[in-house]
């Protein structure tokens, strides 16, 4: 005789609104940070998902891919909360565009972009006005990724590697994440030779690491690391963010790291 199945463990959701500082008006977004197993996405994504969004979801679907595409719908749907409140996440749908980026679709929504990423089951998402266009990445910190990261690093990355903190596998990643999240800003993805989004310098911040880059100097990013979670936001140089903002990103960030690693 078998007991009632367990009740799906609960998701853990984070939303951080972001105070944008820079030239003009001031300009807002709301980044999201979610964590969320697949059985707790399977059972209640009816609830964030928009039927064009839920059409996706089939048996067919492999369990890794659906597990992505629901958790980085989630975050997303709190992301966009951050800035319209009073919208149903349920009427807002973020589809492919021709380039594959994500595109937000909705009444009541105009001028509003998303960038999002997962890895596994922790997502990150931001939304953000069109005028200030913003990429972000996050990834797993793993050392046997350490030797196709330095293969597709140029010389002058390699040495900026060295030049930083912390276990090698989480240096190299830290730089892939920036730029990962610069090709999103860009609206590029991983489409064009890496050595176009390359990083040119990096500085320690108190609460992560500024980095610049080659080709693109009118954008920074902006690299946290939080257990074994890498992530980097980059946005325009001229726009900036509050150092308590980006402090609350990384314990975020930290804080989902370690619900990951419980048994």
């Amino acid at each position: 005789m078998t007991g009632p199945s367990a009740e799906p463990s609960p998701p853990f959701i984070h939303t951080l609104p972001l105070t944008l500082t820079g030239r003009g008006e001031p300009l807002h977004a709301s980044l999201a940070l979610a964590a969320a197993p697949l059985d707790w996405l399977d059972a209640n994504h009816k609830r964030f998902l928009h039927p064009d969004e839920a059409a996706l979801v089939t048996d067919r679907l492999h369990a890794r891919r659906r597990h992505g595409l629901l958790v980085g719908r989630y975050a997303a749907k709190h992301a966009l909360a951050g800035l319209h409140p009073g919208i149903d996440p349920r009427a807002l749908a973020v589809r492919p565009g021709v380039l594959e980026q994500p595109v937000v679709f909705g009444e009541g929504v105009r001028n509003l972009g998303i960038s999002l990423s997962h890895a596994g089951p922790v997502a990150l998402a931001v939304a953000f006005p069109e005028g200030c266009p913003m990429g972000i990445d996050v990834e797993r910190v793993r050392a046997d990724a350490v030797p196709l990261l330095v293969s597709q690093s140029p010389e002058a990355e390699r040495r900026l590697a060295a030049c930083l903190d912390g276990p090698e596998a989480e240096r190299q990643m830290r730089l892939w994440c920036l730029k990962e999240a610069l090709s999103k800003a860009l609206r590029c993805g991983l489409t064009v030779p890496l050595e176009l989004l390359a990083v040119a310098s990096i500085k320690p911040d108190p609460a992560g690491l500024s980095a610049e880059f080659a080709n693109f100097a009118q954008y920074r990013g902006l690299s946290v690391v939080g257990g074994d979670l890498a992530a980097a936001l980059v946005l325009p140089k001229t726009v900036g963010l509050e150092p308590a903002d980006w402090a609350a990103w990384r314990a975020a960030l930290a804080t989902a790291a370690a619900l990951e690693a419980r048994p």
